[in-house]
């Protein structure tokens, strides 16, 4: 059964999911559709390639990924198809959202084949008119090739990773989630088997915990998260709240202290 991922900035109060996967369903009948997210702030292309990369990995080979985070919907942006993993692909904006994944691209192309797009009454709403047709041509198996032209310049979001410093490491606050845990881009496996002490702006902590049940209350903690990053958390506390800490903050770990 063709399996397509959806990740959208849709929201769930407007009909323009239903719309998408009405079309991809009706391209491609037969089709399986699993849901990401369509709660991705409104044009936040940043928090939809963290989304998309986090997910990715928990599909299997073969999976058509289509993520609509679109600000520039309407104009000369790309529509980009890259094919990853054993013939899984990415369809995306030409925005940086698949900044994460393009280094394990086997190849990116620019979709070419205007045929394959329904006409719409107007310019808006491309997620509907272009990519649900082009993710549903992969579904049924067409050749990506066909699609368009190898490209070497997707846009790519300008994001620093993470590194080793004298002193400790430095990284960033990639995701804060929906129960307030500060998710960094800094690997667990990093860390090394002394004390630590980790500092977002002018708040600390060098407690390390394996769980969240282990974090005193009332105190942050150090633990290793679901995507085997450094996760700074409360136990049942909206820390990047209480903390007023969001994404893109610098997380500092100093080593041996």
């Amino acid at each position: 059964m063709p399996l397509l991922t959806l990740l959208t900035d849709f929201g769930l109060d407007d009909y323009y999911v239903a719309a998408v996967k009405g079309i991809v369903l009706g391209l491609a009948p037969g089709s399986q559709i699993v849901d990401i997210s369509h709660q991705v702030p409104p044009g936040d292309i940043e928090t939809a390639a963290f989304l998309l990369a986090a997910a990715f990995h928990s599909f299997p080979a073969g999976t058509v990924h289509l993520a609509v985070v679109d600000p520039g919907v309407g104009s000369d942006r790309r529509i980009l198809a890259a094919r990853v993993r054993e013939g899984s692909w990415l369809v995306a904006p030409d925005n940086g959202l698949l900044t994460p994944l393009l280094p394990g691209a086997e190849s990116i192309r620019t979709v070419e084949r205007s045929e394959l797009f329904l006409t719409g009454p107007g310019q808006t709403f491309h997620g509907r008119d272009r990519f649900a047709p082009v993710a549903a041509w992969l579904l049924r198996g067409g050749a990506g090739e066909e699609l368009g032209p190898e490209i070497a310049d997707p846009v790519r979001l300008a994001i620093e990773p993470p590194r080793r410093g004298p002193d400790g490491l430095i990284g960033r606050v990639a995701h804060v989630d929906r129960y307030g845990n500060l998710v960094t881009d800094i690997p667990w496996d990093w860390l090394p088997d002394v004390s630590c002490r980790a500092e977002v702006e002018s708040h600390r902590t060098d407690r390390r915990v394996t769980h969240y049940a282990e974090i005193p209350p009332g105190e942050a903690a150090m633990l290793p998260g679901s995507l085997g990053t450094v996760e700074l958390s409360l136990r049942g506390a909206n820390l990047a709240t209480q903390w007023n800490v969001g994404r893109g903050a610098v997380v500092r770990i100093w080593t041996g202290v």
